[in-house]
């Protein structure tokens, strides 16, 4: 469990910032908000992959960053 933790905050914090870099001025949200964003997607797609039992370090880095895309979308289509 430490370890997705960890994974998420490696993960969420450059997939936060690369949204809101690449989004710039067409989002209405600030750069913390991004970033938060981001770490709480990545720590949902690896308590998914813990919850799938994933043992596979690749497959649970892949899933920490298709959760925080996910969210980040999200958040993007909602503001």
């Amino acid at each position: 469990m430490i370890a997705t933790i960890l994974m998420g905050l490696i993960i969420g914090l450059p997939s936060g910032y690369f949204m809101k870099v690449s989004f710039g001025g067409s989002t209405l949200i600030g750069f913390i908000v991004c970033v938060v964003v981001g770490i709480i997607g990545s720590l949902i797609g690896g308590c998914f992959g813990s919850a799938l039992k994933i043992k596979n370090i690749i497959l649970q880095f892949i899933l920490d960053i298709v959760g925080a895309c996910v969210l980040i979308a999200i958040l993007k289509f909602v503001f």
